[in-house]
Formats: structure tokens, C-alpha cells, sequence
């Protein structure tokens, strides 16, 4: 972790979820195939037109097609598979993907954690208030982390998503603090780091070695790993 020193007026540390607790990409990979493996079962005509990477860029221009749901991923996915379903004429398409959708969603939740996140969270919150805010839809309660966190937020319950601030300060009014007195720890240089920095948060990136850091502001803490938070906090 950096030199500086954890400012003693941080009463909240804030985490984003996909890729600063778990591999969000191998959550959404496995969900997908667990999603397809839905469809061989019960629309097998779908994956017979449209193979995997079809499918997937129909998705893609099913939401340039309709940019209201951009930023409403449960939604953008349900009404999607709806609309496959439809046009391939299955019989009530709207049950069908609201079934199709649970299996994938159930699936998005089977999250590994990185090593020693509960651990940290364990530790960190005998000293703060912990919350959670996400691009994603992550639900704490299904991943096992609803002890951790005081409340989660999700982007697609806002107009927009991170690193736009209405999410940021929807979390301060929830907290009753001020910017800061919260840190946000999160992997994304733009989404989180960004997005915490212009609302006036104290901010933390988790540098796994995948992203590059060009913003015109430097990070008040790096770390690499989130045990390193918490080591840094408690160090005798």
C-alpha cells in the first residue's frame, strides 16, 4: 500500500464488488454458460440460429437499439431474451425469460472471493461502517456478504451508473456523511476512482496488474490485494 496515512475523520470505507472483491469477468463467464445450458435444455432452437457469439452480438445491438436499458442490465437481459424467445416463436416468451434470467442470475451470484476478503472485511469493520456500491447486480444477500455491508448500491437503480455522482451521493445521504469521510476502494480508474474523487471521497485503487492508471489525479491509496487495507490500518 502507499505511504499516506489513513486520514483519522474516515468513518465509512466504501468497496465496488466485480473485480475488486472477486473475478468479475469468471462470475459472468460461468453465468453465461449456465444461461446456455438453460437454452439447450428449454429453447434449444435458439442456440441452433444464433451460436454463442452470435447471440452475444444480437445482445449488443439489441441494446444500442434500445439505450434506455443500457445501463438497466437485469432488465436489458430479461427483456432481450424475451424479444429472442418472441421472435423465434416459443410460446409465452416473457415466462420463458424470466426463467432463463433466474438461472443466469443465480448463477452471477456463485462468486469466489479474492483470498482474505472476508477476513479484511471481518477486521475492518470493527473500525468502520462498510458499504457497498456496484455497476453490476451483485446481490450481497445471495453472495454471502449481507454481514459485511451496511447497505449495497446498484447502479441500474440509478439514471446513471459510476462513475457519474448520483450513486455517490445517494451513499452519503444513506450514511449521513460527508465525502470526506469516506474512502472508496475500487479496481476501475474511472468508475471508482474517479467517480469517488470528483464527489470529494477519499480514494483507494486496487492495482491488480490489469488497468492503467492515466487520470490527471493520483490515488490517495494503492494496494494490491484488500488485505493490504487492512494491514495498513491495523499495523502495530
Amino acid at each position: 500500500m502507499s505511504n499516506a496515512i489513513i486520514p483519522r475523520d474516515i468513518k465509512v470505507i466504501s468497496f465496488d464488488l466485480d473485480d475488486t472483491l472477486w473475478n468479475g469477468t469468471q462470475v459472468i463467464m460461468h453465468a453465461e454458460k449456465t444461461m446456455l445450458q438453460w437454452m439447450q435444455t428449454n429453447t434449444p432452437r435458439v442456440l441452433e440460429v444464433f451460436p454463442k457469439e452470435a447471440l452475444r452480438d444480437k445482445k449488443m445491438q439489441f441494446i444500442r437499439d434500445n439505450p434506455h436499458l443500457r445501463n438497466k442490465i437485469s432488465a436489458a437481459r430479461q427483456h432481450f431474451l424475451e424479444h429472442i424467445f418472441a421472435e423465434l416463436d416459443y410460446s409465452v416468451p416473457h415466462k420463458k425469460a424470466q426463467a432463463c434470467f433466474e438461472a443466469f442470475y443465480e448463477a452471477r451470484q456463485q462468486v469466489v472471493l479474492f483470498d482474505d476478503v472476508l477476513e479484511t472485511l471481518d477486521q475492518l469493520k470493527q473500525a468502520y461502517r462498510l458499504i457497498a456500491i456496484t455497476n453490476g447486480n451483485a446481490d450481497i444477500e445471495k453472495t454471502g456478504l449481507a454481514h459485511a455491508f451496511e447497505f449495497c448500491l446498484q447502479a441500474e437503480n440509478f439514471e446513471r451508473p459510476k462513475p457519474h455522482q448520483d450513486i455517490f451521493h445517494h451513499a452519503l445521504a444513506l450514511t449521513d456523511c460527508r465525502a470526506e469521510e469516506v474512502l472508496h476502494v475500487g479496481d476501475h480508474p474511472v468508475h471508482d476512482m474517479q467517480g469517488a474523487f470528483e464527489v470529494g471521497m477519499h480514494t483507494c485503487w486496487f492495482n491488480d496488474g490489469k488497468r492503467q492508471w492515466d487520470q490527471n489525479f493520483e490515488p490517495d491509496f494503492v494496494i494490491e490485494s484488500i488485505s493490504g487495507l487492512a494491514q495498513n490500518i491495523f499495523k502495530p
